[in-house]
């Protein structure tokens, strides 16, 4: 009799053991699983008065957290509340949160103020087939692509990029921001040289530094620098001639991608 309640307690405390063990497993599992990003919704990315932003949480108990200055966020940051309205040119960082899971990655996204609007643009070398943007204007809609080189904000060109920007009337310009996809993975470059004929005759001429090594896709741009009225500029953008030799497809042609030329 003795041996049978000393077997059933063995029993019983092997299940419970067993339990209790499977428990801890689940539970260490589950902190190891890690949050999506917070995926950000902006009512665009150039602000012309406001720009609205929200965020998607992941699960239920999710918690995010966001900066405005461009520095990582903690628990210790502005917690997101469903939506806000930014006023001025800033990049946020948002990261979400949840008491048994790891915190995901950091979800950025950068907004800029809108420009002076040009009144048209000729080119005189053309887009890729295959990238054709939103059209021949996609570069001063007052539109940012997003870091997908699909997407419709984006043009690219496997050869030089040329063309005429017009104003209806002169406009004092302090720079032009030249946005552009960096994104070597894909076999899209940063520009080389960018070139700058303002009025028919003041040049400006810019060497970019070339790329050394793979890095991640970033959305990026350059500023030339104006600081006179302006009617015309034509801008001449040359791509990566050639693949460098310490990338996988060295010796093929180089893309070059570009979003919106903002006019300060």
């Amino acid at each position: 009799m003795m041996r049978k309640i000393v077997g059933m307690l063995f029993l019983y405390l092997f299940i419970f053991s067993c339990k209790n063990e499977k428990t801890k497993i689940n539970y260490l599992q589950q902190e190891e699983v890690q949050l999506v990003q917070p995926r950000i919704i902006a009512s665009n990315t150039v602000i012309d008065s406001f720009v609205t932003i929200k965020a998607d949480r992941n699960i239920d108990g999710t918690t995010v957290f966001y900066t405005e200055d461009g520095t990582e966020p903690t628990k210790e940051s502005t917690k997101f509340s469903g939506e806000i309205k930014v006023k001025e040119p800033k990049e946020l960082k948002f990261k979400a949160f949840h008491n048994n899971f790891k915190a995901s990655e950091t979800a950025s996204i950068k907004l800029y103020q809108k420009g002076h609007s040009a009144n048209s643009i000729e080119w005189f070398t053309n887009v890729n087939k295959k990238y054709l943007g939103s059209g021949n204007t996609t570069v001063i809609n007052g539109k940012k692509a997003s870091l997908e080189y699909n997407n419709s904000q984006w043009m690219g060109f496997d050869t030089i990029a040329k063309a005429t920007v017009k104003f209806d009337k002169k406009t004092y310009l302090k720079s032009i921001d030249i946005g552009y996809l960096n994104d070597p993975g894909s076999w899209i470059f940063p520009p080389s040289e960018i070139k700058v004929i303002v009025n028919e005759k003041d040049k400006l001429t810019f060497q970019l530094e070339p790329l050394k090594t793979l890095t991640d896709r970033e959305m990026m741009n350059f500023t030339v620098p104006i600081n006179q009225e302006v009617s015309t500029l034509h801008i001449s953008i040359k791509n990566v001639e050639q693949i460098p030799d310490w990338h996988e497809g060295n010796g093929n042609k180089a893309w070059l991608f570009m979003d919106e030329w903002i006019f300060n």
